[in-house]
């Protein structure tokens, strides 16, 4: 495992919760975190299920390493906002926040914060103006669902 991954190699598994977005959809949140690469790489999948219909809302896939600068960095790819390379933000020890610009204009913010019995997913994107408003929005409170 690369050390600088260590912080995040707890959150291996599958994890889900429920939530809701910006625009009052109930969702159904499902993360699968696995390494991969000789435990080089954190592989990153969610799925965010419409909670009555069961329809695709929003998915996710991201590759956490660390690049030839020692720096840790998503490649991510999203049914919203397209590709993107995403840096890890200074956060708290227990916390990662990713943050970069989408093909289609937008400043995107995501965090997980470890609390005492889960994961809390947050996650917003505006477009990227200083005094742009929130587009969308989502907060889900994550519990395991399956062990590492």
């Amino acid at each position: 495992m690369h050390t600088k991954l260590a912080p995040y190699w707890g959150w291996i598994g599958e994890w889900a919760g429920k939530g809701e977005t910006l625009q009052g959809v109930p969702i159904l949140m499902r993360m699968a975190v696995k390494p991969r690469l000789a435990d080089q790489i954190l592989d990153f999948e969610i799925q965010n299920l419409h909670a009555e219909t069961g329809k695709l809302v929003h998915a996710v896939a991201g590759l956490m390493a660390v690049d030839p600068d020692g720096q840790r960095r998503m490649v991510v790819s999203s049914t919203i906002h397209g590709s993107m390379l995403m840096e890890l933000t200074p956060e708290d020890p227990g916390a990662g926040a990713i943050e970069g610009i989408s093909v289609t204009g937008n400043r995107v913010i995501v965090s997980l914060v470890e609390d005492d019995d889960g994961l809390m997913l947050t996650s917003y994107w505006k477009k990227n103006e200083p005094e742009a408003e929130q587009v969308g929005f989502t907060n889900v409170k994550l519990k395991r669902v399956t062990p590492a």
